[in-house]
């Protein structure tokens, strides 16, 4: 199919549907929580503006189906940088405790938004594509990444973002490009024992990073585990054997404090049943008990007012994300696009599973939003994009006469002296690919 057109393929109309779901599930909840407690309950102000978003969206998702994911990743590096240096300000404001007249917008001690006319935008959501854009684009005919030293590079790039990003904070995203690295080089062909490694020594440094942690981001951690009755009493018992855990006072009010967010989240959850109270209805959605229950926390909104069904539905449409993109990456043999089709998916999916797991009690509280429910800007647009470029993939099928991408000689001693004819296989055949509507 020619760059300029828009015919969706059938994994295609999966992720549009699916998208559509989510995207009416997420308005829908916005303008409950929006009509109750907006002061003077002005209306659905949030609503709104959520759904300009969503119009907004959908002429990115347009305007990047009609480019082509091709002629995206030429921009690539380009793209790349241009969200690192947008990460700048916000920590140079930071570390001056300034918001340069207003042009730096800190929320809650944390730097993460610059205010722009009418638009609060976050260079971390942009970062993300710019993250899964550039990894593909560097790894999609290299080898180098076969061995350890080749991996050096790829982890020291991430880390600048990385860092950048943890000192906002933000905690959330940082984690997210985490996984996103890991399985793009392992679909690029990276060896297992190599990412193994790496992945120990970043193990091995979590006792050094905890140390040096500040007492509210350890408290996030440590939140989840008091849940536990029995800990909590174990802490307020023997302070001193559990003093890098939490402290007495930490562990008394940890239901009205630390753990306020995570109690009612889960009541909200729970009472929703199965069917749920209804769109509208029950007492986390008249009032507001619940700290960013149209943002952070939506996804127990969700099954507070829908139940089980909802909630289910919700995972779904998620499920059926990953399994297109799944075959949308399997049915092309261009490595571009098959390493952008893993990234965004590995983006979408991590990222919803943090934002339930959270929602749920099973991860810390990080501030990470649900895609294409959670009320946000920076975010909904930049998941559109995401989408955007992985049903173009599913579209521009170019020609290709190669061997399968990332496919390698098990050991150049082997090659020698097997038969040729084995050699050839272990090279991997060349193959004819057509393009695909």
């Amino acid at each position: 199919m020619k760059p300029g057109t828009i015919r969706l393929t059938p994994a295609g109309w999966t992720i549009a549907a699916s998208v559509a779901v989510l995207t009416l599930i997420g308005v829908g909840s916005i303008y409950v929580t929006d009509t109750h407690y907006v002061a003077g309950n002005d209306g659905p102000a949030n609503a709104v503006k959520q759904l300009v978003r969503v119009l907004v969206g959908l002429v990115l998702w347009a305007g990047v189906i009609r480019l082509g994911y091709q002629n995206v990743g030429r921009f690539a590096y380009g793209l790349f940088v241009v969200a690192v240096v947008a990460l700048v300000p916000l920590l140079v404001a930071k570390m001056m405790h300034s918001g340069f007249g207003g042009l730096i917008a800190p929320r809650n001690g944390a730097y993460r938004w610059i205010k722009l006319p009418g638009f609060l935008f976050q260079p971390s959501e942009l970062l993300k594509i710019a993250f899964v854009l550039v990894l593909a684009w560097y790894l999609r005919f290299r080898k180098n990444y076969r061995r350890f030293l080749g991996l050096l590079l790829p982890f020291a790039v991430s880390t600048i973002p990385l860092v950048l990003i943890l000192m906002e904070p933000d905690l959330g995203t940082a984690l997210l490009l985490l996984p996103v690295l890991f399985v793009m080089l392992f679909a690029a062909g990276a060896r297992v024992w190599h990412l193994a490694v790496i992945a120990t020594v970043g193990i091995a440094v979590v006792p050094f990073a905890w140390k040096h942690a500040h007492d509210y981001q350890r408290l996030r951690v440590t939140s989840v585990l008091l849940q536990s009755d029995r800990l909590r009493q174990e802490v307020i018992a023997h302070p001193d054997s559990y003093g890098s855990l939490a402290t007495k006072r930490q562990a008394l009010e940890w239901a009205g404090s630390s753990g306020y967010q995570l109690v009612h989240s889960k009541n909200a959850l729970g009472s929703g049943g199965i069917l749920g109270n209804g769109w509208g209805r029950g007492i986390y959605a008249k009032n507001n008990l619940l700290p960013d229950r149209h943002n952070d926390f939506v996804f127990a909104m969700i099954g507070h007012q829908w139940g089980l069904v909802g909630c289910v539905i919700v995972l779904s449409c998620y499920a059926a994300i990953v399994l297109a993109g799944v075959r949308i990456a399997s049915g092309t043999l261009e490595p571009f696009a098959r390493l952008l089709a893993v990234g965004v998916v590995t983006l979408l999916s991590s990222q919803a599973l943090i934002n339930v797991g959270m929602s749920v009690g099973l991860l810390p509280i990080t501030g990470m939003t649900l895609p294409f429910v959670s009320y946000g800007g920076s975010s909904l647009l930049c998941n559109f994009v995401a989408v955007a470029l992985l049903v173009s993939v599913s579209q521009y099928r170019p020609f290709l006469l190669t061997r399968s991408p990332f496919t390698f000689q098990r050991e150049h001693t082997e090659s020698l002296t097997a038969p040729q004819h084995v050699a050839d296989q272990q090279e991997g055949p060349s193959v004819a690919v057509p393009a695909r509507s």
